[in-house]
Formats: structure tokens, sequence, C-alpha cells
């Protein structure tokens, strides 16, 4: 009996659990409210998956005038007081996951060096530090800007008015950034009170404790083999494999003890023998070592002879794409054609979930083609 695997990519992306874009910390709104003056603060459940982001700020300097303090501009210090040119104050943030694409500005930087005591002159500088989960160094990007300068992760302020880095932003995963605000080689011996603002932060999204490389699911004869890689782990404890056949309810029916700790791939698998002859749903659970748990996106998989092994979607199509998913793709036989025999050039992004997707060089006309596959039925794709 020849089983055939199919998962509708509109049910697949309407199921695709993913990290969502944009999250936000305003440090303006976000509950808890920062308290006027505190040096300790933490903001809890931000964003999807929820990431606690706990604020330290230390050093020597005296504050006033309520610093730190929420505004709506971001985290302001209106006034620190060093009792020399070479204190500085640190504010640090860690993340309780690492997150991706952090981005922020630094407000309201300028030096001041017509004071009539020059002991009392001050010049601002912000030093960025950042780790991953790791501990190892990531270097930000600052775009150039007017009233300031910027020498690696060094930014100094090169006017005497307000000077804002529109965006400070990472490349890389991070886990702890630290800014270290002081004075540059403008400043005297007793500089008098300066401030700054660190600006609301937005990252893309967090990177859980097991990075899932795929998860697929395959029907062999009467059982449904479930498959997954991970591409590293931190502190994972096991996944709890959870079936569903109707995406409202999902049950435990296995659990697979994880590596641990891992920077290299792992493979994992497992059998459903109890699977049934209609659509079945899969997720993953993963628990950490501290009870923490994690959701992979949900796949699905039939025992249905009479499926067809080649599908497409949308269908009609805008001619400019065209998503596929086949059982066990073989992208290098797929060929496209028009009804009289002619073959379209196409590209193909291929997907972990067995699903890929044509984009022709060109964008096809309204019409009728054909999407041929090594041992596979054609099917016929509408262009409207």
């Amino acid at each position: 009996m020849y089983v055939r695997f199919l998962l509708s990519a509109g049910l697949a992306a309407l199921l695709s659990f993913t990290a969502s874009l944009a999250q936000d910390l305003d440090f303006n709104t976000t509950a808890p409210l920062y308290p006027d003056g505190a040096l300790s603060h933490s903001y809890t459940s931000i964003g999807t998956p929820a990431v606690t982001v706990d604020i330290s700020i230390t050093g020597p300097g005296l504050f006033s005038n309520l610093s730190p303090r929420r505004a709506g501009t971001g985290l302001n210090t209106p006034s620190v007081n060093f009792s020399n040119a070479g204190e500085t104050k640190n504010y640090s943030f860690t993340f309780s996951d690492p997150v991706m694409g952090l981005e922020f500005p630094l407000l309201a930087l300028q030096y001041k060096t017509d004071f009539t005591n020059q002991n009392h002159n001050y010049q601002d500088k912000i030093i960025i530090l950042a780790t991953d989960e790791a501990g190892n160094a990531v270097m930000p990007v600052i775009p150039a800007g007017a009233g300031y300068s910027v020498n690696g992760n060094e930014i100094l302020a090169t006017s005497s008015t307000r000077a804002d880095v529109n965006k400070v932003s990472f490349p890389e995963k991070v886990k702890n950034v630290t800014i270290v605000y002081g004075n540059g080689p403008l400043a005297g011996p007793d500089p008098n009170p300066q401030g700054f603002t660190i600006g609301d932060m937005e990252w893309a999204g967090v990177v859980l404790p097991v990075e899932l490389a795929n998860f697929r699911a395959k029907p062999i004869r009467s059982v449904i083999q479930l498959v997954w890689e991970t591409t590293s782990e931190r502190n994972a404890s096991h996944f709890i494999v959870e079936h569903s056949i109707d995406v409202a309810e999902f049950r435990s029916i296995g659990r697979v003890t994880a590596f641990g700790d891992a920077s290299r791939r792992q493979l994992y698998s497992f059998v459903d023998d109890q699977s049934h002859q209609t659509t079945n749903y899969y997720r993953l659970q993963q628990v950490d070592k501290d009870g923490a748990t994690h959701y992979s996106k949900i796949i699905a998989v039939r025992h249905d002879e009479h499926l067809p092994a080649l599908s497409v979607y949308p269908n009609p199509s805008d001619g400019r794409s065209i998503g596929v998913q086949m059982n066990e793709p073989d992208r290098l036989s797929l060929r496209l054609t028009d009804l009289g025999g002619t073959y379209i050039a196409f590209r193909v992004i291929e997907k972990n979930t067995g699903q890929v997707t044509l984009e022709p060089l060109a964008p096809l006309k309204p019409g009728f083609y054909l999407l041929h596959a090594q041992g596979c039925e054609s099917v016929r794709v509408f262009v409207k």
C-alpha cells in the first residue's frame, strides 16, 4: 500500500506557531511600570514567546530629578552627577532567553564646555557591551550621524546641542546588553550633572533554548513516524509529543528525553501506532530543566491512499509564486509547463516541512499550467 502525505499550506500557515515580530519594551507603558528612581526592575511576559527583561543600574555618581525614570521617549536619566570624569553608570539589560533583532535608540547626547569653571565641563560618552548566552561578545551596529562619532562600540557626543542615535541594532542573538554611560576627553575633573535617554526597545523574536531545525511526519503502513532535529540545545530536559484530531485539543502520547546541552545537530524520532484514519495533528512541547515549556509548530499527516501525492496552493495562483506539497519531495524532479508542454523556468524555495515554493522567473500569464513531479500525478495550476 502506497500511503501518501498531505499537508495543506493554508492550514500550515494558520497553525505555524512562530515568534511574533516587533516585540516591544515601551518603558513608559509596559507593565509592571518602572518606578521613578529605581536601580533595578523586571519586565515580565513580554511578547510571544514571552521573555523577561531584568534591568540593573550600578556604578558611582549621584542621581537626582527622580533619575532614572520612565518617559514617553524611553528610560530617561535627567540628571546624574559624577564626582570625576572617570566614573560611569552601567545600565544592564538581561533577557531570560536570547533575542534576535534587538534595536533601540540612544537620545539626547551632547557636550557642554562653556562653563565659567572649566572643571565642570562634561561630554557624554557611551560604550555598549553585549554578549550571547555563552558569554561571547556581540558587536552592535551603530549608524553614523550628526552630533556624535562612532568608534566600534563607543559613541562620543561631538555637539553642544542634542544629538540622537536613531537605532542601535544587533545582527546576532543577545542575552545581555550593558550601556556604560560616562564622559569623554573634553570633560573636566568635576563634571556638572548630565543626562541621556535609552529609547524603547524592540526585537524580532526570542531564541528558544531548543532550536528546532525541522519537524516532520510520515505514514508508514499503519503507523506514523515523527522525526525532528535540533541545531542546538540549552538546559533541555525532554520533549512531549502531543496529538490531536481537531487542533482544538491536544493530548500527550509520548515522551522523548532530550540530549540536554548541545551545539551540534541532534536527531529524534517517535512512532505513533494509535493514529487515526483521518487527519492527525502533532506538535512538540519542549520542556526545559527549570520547567519552562515551549511549543513547536503544528504539523498534519493523514492515512489515505486516495489523497494526491502532489498538491499546489493557492489554486488559483497569482502567477508569481506556487506553493507545492508532496510526499518525500524531490525538488529536482519538479517541472512546470504550459498546456502545450513548454517548460517554464522557476526558482525553488524549500522548507523543512516538505513544502516548496516555486517562483517563476517571469510572472505567469493568466491561464492553465501543469506541474509535474516524478512518481506523482501531474497537477493543473490555474493562474487568474
